[in-house]
């Protein structure tokens, strides 16, 4: 999401200076990127952190006081709702509430938003809301919670703003041929309480597609996190091909090239519908059922994890090419609206970027 952020402000705004969190990646990652940073931390104890880290990263010139930032633009994706508590929205508002950034515009660009039913986490997501020139819910069930917490002055509803991302494919990218690709996440492990459910639906897909005299291979949308989940699968499955990489344009590019996907990254799930790919899904949150009906497939998520008759069902239908065809052109179609409103929210934004900016 930062790359896609960057590569728009930067085709907009030539020369613009970006400036993510110290916790993001590493130095090399940023560097990489071309982000500078801060000696900012958020958090408890973000002004202890925030006044070593002055001293032991001053003349360093990647680093920049947070005082200079003219806008921040918030992209957490999911952090705000009861499932990740209070923790979130409150570091955010002590972060904007400091002084020195008394000036700055806070933006928080699409993302599934609420429940807030816990009264800290309300309490503290109002205090958020209210604090920022524009929020923007990325589907109607974020926007009703934010809505329920009396926030309606800034509150906007745009799609996940990725479906614009364009996809690569480098010539040294070598795909299976044919392949239907399998993208695991661990918080369908770690954020639900069916985990023994979720991986034998992963068993059972991969072992109807082998059936139907398909070419399964995994990938893996986050490396790091959701190798885990192939280590759970057992031995005999071992034997498929893994694909990862990491530009998230380059994973887009090998799920454009799938027949199809079953998968439960949200942003794999974006990236595949995005480019007419029909995609079976399974979630852990209200933001997948939102995201397939923005699709206008909404048929094509199983909300039950042991309905593997519906898995079934669904796996021999995208097998037919026929089939495939029809639901890519329905998917597709419908991805074209998107994007179109995806360009709306980027005027929005960059209005406010451009209102942000120092006399």
């Amino acid at each position: 999401m930062a790359i896609a952020i960057a590569d728009r402000m930067r085709a907009t705004f030539p020369g613009v200076r970006l400036v993510v969190p110290s916790q993001y990646g590493s130095q090399a990652d940023r560097k990489k990127h071309g982000f500078l940073t801060t000696w900012e931390f958020m958090g408890r104890l973000g002004p202890i952190k925030s006044a070593w880290a002055a001293i032991a990263w001053r003349g360093r010139p990647d680093v920049i006081s947070p005082a200079e930032v003219d806008i921040v633009l918030d992209a957490s994706g999911f952090a705000f709702s009861d499932q990740w508590g209070a923790s979130r929205p409150r570091k955010l508002v002590r972060t904007m509430v400091r002084p020195y950034r008394s000036r700055q515009q806070l933006v928080l660009l699409p993302q599934a938003l609420g429940p807030f039913e816990q009264p800290d986490v309300a309490d503290w997501s109002r205090r958020m809301f209210s604090r920022a020139s524009l929020v923007c819910a990325r589907d109607s069930q974020s926007f009703s919670c934010v809505k329920g917490l009396g926030v309606n002055r800034a509150l906007k509803q745009y799609p996940d703003f990725t479906v614009t991302v364009s996809p690569r494919l480098p010539a040294d990218v070598v795909l299976p041929e044919r392949f239907c690709a399998i993208v695991p996440n661990i918080r369908m492990l770690d954020k639900t309480g069916t985990g023994d459910a979720y991986l034998a639906f992963l068993r059972h897909a991969v072992d109807a597609m082998r059936k139907q005299g398909l070419n399964p291979a995994f990938v893996l949308h986050d490396a790091e996190e959701d190798r885990a989940v192939l280590g759970l699968m057992g031995p005999k499955y071992t034997d498929l091909p893994v694909l990862t990489h990491a530009d998230p344009r380059v994973l887009k590019g090998m799920l454009g090239k799938a027949d199809f996907v079953i998968g439960s990254r949200f942003h794999a799930l974006v990236s595949s519908l995005s480019q007419g790919v029909p995609c079976i899904g399974a979630g852990w949150s209200h933001k997948y059922p939102e995201l397939f009906r923005d699709f206008a497939c909404p048929d094509l998520l199983i909300p039950d994890l042991s309905n593997l008759d519906a898995l079934d069902g669904l796996i021999d239908n995208l097998q037919n090419e026929v089939f495939r065809a029809s639901v890519s052109t329905e998917i597709s179609s419908a991805a074209s609206v998107l994007k179109a409103k995806t360009e709306e929210m980027w005027r929005e934004v960059e209005e406010k970027v451009r209102s942000a900016g120092r006399p």
